[in-house]
């Protein structure tokens, strides 16, 4: 699929759209990852990136004996990434302790990454994934509560699962429910913990842009976003969160800023009122319907106090 112009970028969902109708086995995740990107930030070079991703591979190549297997190229690529090398110029890429949920939507993006060496939950696993599948490996993202992470297969193995995050090391299920509490509901119905599709994976990396939307006020461009998230991975609960959110931030800027109370709503005003009150209060109960929760304070004040020992420990 050639690369679209930077005049297709402004709000135009083809891009992904079009990348969405591939077959599987004709999506590439990096181009897919770096296109979603350059539609937040039009100044990123697709092709500039491509190739830095080709050289990195290239790099990792080098380092692999000839028909090496799947575990030998896991850890090179392991050793490449997160161990200060001479094939990464001493220059190891690490957990950005700065800024640990990538409040700055910059910093979840593909060519901050790769310039800073700093990522976080989004780069972090996107990047080995790309880098992974690019050497042959059976890697694809999975999804925790408010996180990604990586699920490898070796010889028709069972999924492992590892954390980009932490030098890809082995995470296990248990482990991954002790560190971010999911229900029993939720992973029954495939929303955490399950390896996801190319498409799936393409649909996940929208979810920053629709956060960047959200972030630009444009709540009608995240619901587009979202419903076509969601027309390719129907268990995306960000997405339904998203779309829920969406609608109640159109309800403060339409209506509670403009009027103290809801019987001030103009007649002519109350229906469209109420549709969005709906669709607000429906995408959340989908979100929990799937067995989604939302994250306790307890579970955040621990996160928080885990990236401060962290950060102490630099």
């Amino acid at each position: 699929m050639a690369v679209p112009s930077s005049a297709a970028f402004a709000n135009d969902l083809s891009p992904i759209q079009a990348m969405l109708r591939l077959p599987e086995n004709q999506i590439d995740l990096g181009k897919a990852k770096l296109t979603i990107d350059k539609m937040i930030d039009p100044s990123i070079d697709i092709m500039a990136n491509l190739k830095k991703i080709d050289s990195m591979v290239a790099n990792i190549q080098m380092g692999l004996l000839f028909n090496a297997s799947s575990p030998e190229k896991l850890q090179v690529l392991r050793t490449y990434l997160y161990t200060a090398n001479p094939w990464n110029g001493q220059r190891p890429y690490q957990y950005d302790l700065a800024d640990p949920y990538g409040e700055d939507i910059s910093h979840k993006l593909l060519p901050s990454y790769l310039e800073s060496r700093k990522g976080n939950c989004v780069s972090m696993p996107f990047l080995f994934i790309i880098l992974g599948q690019r050497l042959g490996l059976e890697v694809t993202a999975a999804t925790a509560p408010e996180h990604i992470f990586v699920k490898y297969k070796a010889n028709n193995e069972g999924w492992i699962n590892l954390e980009a995050t932490s030098g890809a090391n082995t995470a296990r299920d248990v482990w991954l429910r002790q560190q971010m509490p999911m229900t029993d509901e939720a992973i029954a119905n495939g929303v955490y913990l399950r390896p996801l599709s190319k498409k799936e994976t393409v649909a996940l990396m929208t979810d920053t842009l629709i956060e960047h939307y959200m972030h630009k006020h444009q709540y009608e461009k995240a619901i587009e976003a979202s419903d076509m998230v969601l027309e390719y991975s129907p268990k995306a609960v960000n997405a339904m969160l998203h779309k829920g959110a969406s609608y109640a931030r159109l309800i403060k800027d339409r209506f509670i800023n403009k009027y103290p109370r809801p019987d001030l709503i103009p007649l002519e005003e109350r229906s469209n009122y109420a549709f969005l009150d709906r669709n607000s209060r429906l995408w959340y109960d989908k979100a929990e319907a799937l067995g989604w929760r939302m994250p306790t304070e307890v579970y955040k004040a621990q996160y928080k106090q885990v990236v401060e020992r962290a950060r102490l420990a630099q």
